[in-house]
């Protein structure tokens, strides 16, 4: 019998590799973090969470560790978040990796005892975009279901045949029973796309150029063997557009959409619907190849604009199904969040949302940066959290940060309308990061600045009650880094490429 298990394949039973199923398939899947925001749509949501809840961060959550990587590049890093791969076995048993990057480095660190197992400096000429993080992300692991059994007299399925090393390909599987043989991509600055052994950082297998060198990329996305990224800003010869890579041939054909010269996109990268769509913001600029300035732009699997949605601010949008129907909620003009039929952005005038919130921020007031993030309770009921990098106002819950804030709405209907309902804003923070949510609580960087240290926050996704906060504990601010959380435990860097982690310590 064969099983994957995040980075091993299991073949059969033996000695230490006997070990309960059930437990393998339960701690892989709430210890991963597989791109950023946990999911191809970016919702931020660990859905497997179990020890972290409401009644037990206060008393239980904590700094646990801190590492420092080295000194950045000294231009500003563009955005990052770590990335966790659970229960793989190494060297020296099984351990938990958390990945970080730098403007030309991927560091693997054990995510439990806070220590450096490897890194991997790749050889980049120097950018004319200056400095901008390595941008990297994995396979998701597969979804296993013990329960499943085999039709009676059914033959099992073949197994995969091994590859030598000289055979191997970025997007195929090792085979073979390999341990560990699953690589983590990395796309650098020259536009070439590597994959890195997640246990030992040595190449997997040759890289392929995916972008024109001197790019400026947003985060990767992907799904199945298709990985996507955007070209944030026009960059010499590089215009800004969206790219898609496909690895399930040896040719790896690449797809591109391109932005009329001095448009911009905006956001993280491109958001991924289930059927595929990708979503992006475009900012100000002229029109061009179908795409809108200021717009929600949906893309089909081939990259051609199939519908817009105009008005929309920079913010990646989120992507929620409610009452059988797949809604995209998307930053509206002036500072408000707009829901939209992701079968008709906009209607027919590409112009008319479903319904909007009232202005949350104040018009013509300029974001940093912006995130949503998405979960269900357990009544079924989708919820939006609004990260908002401006003063916030909330009338309806007669609230207001002089800086910025995070705001929780629920998804509900209202006089005929899907709309969103604000239920609860947070205190004031600066600079927050896309939330993310876990067992009832939202995971909370308020990523500061200059004369502002970061602070990690843990709420109540039902109340917004403060369960945790770092108060003092971290000394500088983080510089555009999102937050993984994985295994009861939250990871992400500041500026000075010092890598932290809070949460609930494993018992020994």
């Amino acid at each position: 019998m064969k099983r994957w298990f995040g980075g091993i394949t299991m073949m059969g039973c033996a000695g230490l590799l006997c070990l309960p199923q059930a437990a393998f398939s339960q701690q892989a899947a709430r210890g991963d973090w597989s791109m950023v925001g946990n999911s191809a749509d970016q919702s931020g949501w660990q859905k497997a969470e179990k020890k972290l809840t409401v009644e037990n961060a206060s008393s239980k959550f904590q700094f646990l560790w801190k590492i420092d990587l080295g000194t950045p590049a000294k231009a500003s890093q563009t955005f990052s978040e770590p990335l966790l791969v659970s229960r793989t076995i190494n060297a020296q048993g099984f351990k938990d990796f958390v990945y970080v990057t730098s403007s030309d480095t991927l560091y693997a660190v054990d995510s439990e005892l806070g220590t450096l197992l490897w890194k991997k400096e790749f050889s980049i000429p120097k950018s004319a975009c200056g400095a901008s993080s390595v941008k990297m992300i994995l396979e998701p692991p597969a979804v296993i279901n013990f329960n499943a059994r085999r039709a009676p007299g059914s033959p099992p399925p073949p197994p995969v045949p091994l590859l030598q090393p000289s055979e191997r390909r970025l997007g195929a599987a090792a085979g073979g029973g390999g341990f560990g043989l699953k690589p983590i991509y990395a796309l650098t600055s020259d536009g070439m796309l590597h994959g890195q052994v997640v246990t030992t950082g040595a190449d997997y297998a040759p890289a392929v150029k995916f972008l024109p060198a001197a790019a400026s990329a947003s985060a990767l996305n992907i799904t199945g063997k298709t990985i996507y990224a955007a070209t944030e800003t026009a960059c010499g010869a590089v215009p800004s557009g969206v790219w898609a890579v496909n690895m399930t041939t040896a040719d790896y054909p690449v797809a591109h959409a391109d932005m009329p010269k001095g448009a911009a996109l905006a956001g993280t990268g491109p958001v991924l619907g289930p059927d595929g769509t990708a979503y992006v913001a475009t900012g100000a600029g002229p029109e061009g190849g179908g795409f809108h300035p200021n717009s929600l732009v949906a893309l089909g699997p081939d990259l051609k604009v199939k519908d817009w949605y105009t008005g929309a601010s920079s913010m990646n949008p989120a992507i929620v199904t409610y009452k059988g129907k797949q809604l995209v909620i998307a930053g509206g003009k002036d500072g408000s969040l707009v829901v939209l039929d992701a079968t008709s952005l906009g209607g027919a005038d590409h112009k008319t949302p479903l319904s909007d919130t009232s202005a949350l921020s104040k018009p013509g007031t300029k974001h940093g940066w912006d995130g949503l993030a998405t979960w269900q309770d357990t009544d079924g009921t989708p919820w939006v959290i609004a990260s908002i990098s401006a003063p916030v106002a909330v009338p309806s819950l007669k609230s207001s940060a002089a800086h910025d804030a995070v705001v929780a709405f629920k998804v509900e209907d209202a006089d005929g309308k899907t709309v969103l309902t604000p239920v609860w804003m947070s205190g004031d923070m600066v600079d927050p990061a896309p939330a993310r949510i876990a067992n009832g609580t939202v995971i909370a960087l308020a990523g500061g600045n200059a004369t502002t240290h970061a602070k990690l926050l843990v709420l109540d996704a039902k109340t917004g009650k403060e369960l945790f906060s770092s108060k003092e504990t971290i000394p500088t601010y983080a510089n555009h880094s999102g937050v993984a959380f994985g295994d009861s435990h939250a990871f992400f860097t500041d500026h000075n490429n010092v890598l932290y982690s809070f949460g609930i310590a494993l018992e020994h």
